[in-house]
């Protein structure tokens, strides 16, 4: 194999391969990327067993047509550090040349046979999304999934794709996330199981929508217990979660809500952060208290003292209580931004309070005893 590459092009791809390579593996051919070269072009391949990723390589001349290993992380620090524009790659036997104008280096491959196979997609049933569409479920939904591997069904983005509209839902048990949005069905693209996205892939999905234009087309496939996730220039590809999930639309209030107030995200962000700088382990959360016109936040911690913040607001019912863990309220709010409103709804003292946002974005979170402070 012969190449020449534009030393600044395939370092962002490396960069982006090298993302899906375990840092240290019991199989050592994981941490290289697969270089395969056609006379059409090349794609860097990378993958860890649960994630695989494919990725085209712009701007790459073919002398040779073939394939070889790439060590990631030397191959990456290597190329941030030449200043070359171009480069050369010529694989000879079991070593690789790195050749620069003023500069060659030689590493050890292992056997380019030996790289487990990336699966590839030539979708025709699918759903088809706009990228960014896509990319702000996801980044509204993956930070409420279950982190400490309790409960399997639990770890990954759920998605239900519909004909024309798609949801999708995080939650650990303490809270929920779900965000609508659209979706296009293509080819009759019906999933049979439950398609939960391990956040491991959602994390490596939201890397390369990152790279697109809001509004490119992404495909999105499911076959055989894998997700696949197409663009113009990459192909992910990961195993679903194996298992059921929850009847989420079950745990939501159906009773009429005792407050329903508008608040603003900016306002009500820096409140309650200000409310908990005193907060700690031993006296978590933060106590909201909602009366005619005016919304006190009320946090207390062992040896940090207490706080009380009040903030302006639109609301004139009868005065009302909860505390929710900060984190939760502050988890929520980061992802819709500064500006803007949202709003709170909430049953009881002990049922779960509810966040709205008008662009179908809902947030349920279970509140904590008002007595534990």
């Amino acid at each position: 194999m012969k190449v020449v590459a534009q030393r600044e092009s395939l370092a962002e791809m490396v960069q982006l391969a090298q993302a899906v390579c375990p840092g240290r593996s019991a199989r050592p051919i994981l941490e290289n990327l697969l270089l395969e070269c056609r006379d059409s072009g090349g794609a860097l391949m990378a993958t860890d067993l649960e994630v695989g990723l494919r990725l085209h390589v712009p701007q790459l001349e073919v002398e040779v047509p073939g394939t070889t290993l790439l060590p990631a992380r030397t191959m990456l620090a290597l190329l941030r550090e030449l200043t070359d524009e171009e480069i050369r790659l010529e694989s000879q036997g079991d070593r690789l040349l790195v050749l620069g104008e003023k500069s060659e280096f030689q590493f050890p491959t292992p056997d380019a046979m030996e790289f487990p196979e990336v699966p590839d997609y030539q979708a025709e049933s699918y759903h088809a999304f706009t990228a960014r569409n896509l990319s702000e479920m996801l980044r509204r939904t993956e930070y409420a999934v279950e982190t400490e591997g309790t409960r399997f069904n639990l770890g990954g983005v759920y998605l239900e794709l519909g004909d024309e509209k798609v949801t999708a839902v995080g939650t650990d048990g303490r809270r929920l996330a779900c965000q609508e949005g659209q979706a296009r069905r293509v080819g009759g693209h019906r999933p049979s199981e439950d398609v939960i996205i391990p956040r491991r892939v959602v994390e490596i999905i939201q890397r390369i929508l990152s790279r697109e234009s809001d509004d490119q087309e992404v495909k999105l496939a499911v076959e055989d217990g894998k997700i696949f996730v197409i663009t113009s220039s990459a192909v992910v590809s990961g195993r679903l979660v194996d298992a059921r999930f929850p009847k989420w639309r079950e745990v939501f209030p159906k009773a009429p809500e005792k407050v329903r107030v508008d608040l603003p995200v900016r306002e009500f962000a820096s409140a309650t952060r200000q409310a908990s700088i005193v907060v700690d382990d031993k006296n978590p959360g933060i106590l909201y208290t909602f009366t005619s016109g005016k919304l006190v936040l009320s946090g207390r911690g062992a040896s940090q003292g207490e706080s009380r913040v009040e903030l302006p607001i639109g609301y004139d019912g009868e005065e009302a209580m909860v505390r929710l863990n900060q984190r939760f309220i502050l988890d929520f709010l980061k992802v819709l931004g500064d500006e803007g409103t949202f709003t709170l709804k909430i049953w009881s003292e002990e049922s779960p309070v509810l966040a709205e946002t008008a662009d179908g974005y809902a947030y349920l979170m279970m509140p904590l005893v008002l007595g534990s402070n």
